[in-house]
């Protein structure tokens, strides 16, 4: 059985009421549209209900078990809560910048200061995340994605 990590359960509630407003927020964006089509708020509503959903499960979990005997390594524990204050900080950017943009920076940050990869071994991937979400979520499913203020500013975005 794998040891409780101090705060872990604390890391699992946070998730659960970050993807549960998730799934609230996304029925302002439309969850459908004229004539049946998937709106641009079906996948937040399903992947924030998901997420919800396996959250609590590792929550359940993780109250369930025991104390661990052993210390834990704090480096595991500060990686988790910088990568969700990145997450945070991505959300915070959104109506700002865009939802690609954050993406893209995020996946960015992520890339090079959390997991520590190359500069630009880091942008590759980011560029590649961006653009496979570019390419699903607008050109595929027709998604408009918040352009935020910036995008508003050069006329792209499809919600912002």
């Amino acid at each position: 059985m794998r040891p409780l990590l101090r705060g872990e359960p604390a890391v699992w509630a946070l998730l659960v009421c970050l993807s549960v407003a998730m799934a609230g927020a996304s029925f302002g964006y439309g969850i459908t549209k004229d004539g049946g089509q998937v709106g641009p708020g079906f996948l937040p509503l399903v992947s924030g209900l998901a997420l919800a959903l396996l959250s609590a499960a590792c929550l359940l979990q993780s109250v369930r078990r025991a104390a661990p005997d052993e210390d834990v390594d704090p480096r595991r524990i500060r990686t988790l809560w910088t990568v969700f204050g990145l997450l945070l900080v991505a959300l915070l950017l959104v109506p700002l910048i865009g939802f690609l943009v954050a993406f893209g920076l995020l996946v960015f940050a992520v890339s090079a200061f959390v997991e520590r990869r190359r500069i630009v071994s880091a942008a590759v991937v980011a560029v590649a995340a961006t653009l496979v979400i570019y390419a699903v979520f607008v050109l595929f499913l027709a998604v408009p994605l918040p352009g935020g203020l910036l995008g508003g500013l050069l006329g792209v975005g499809g919600d912002g």
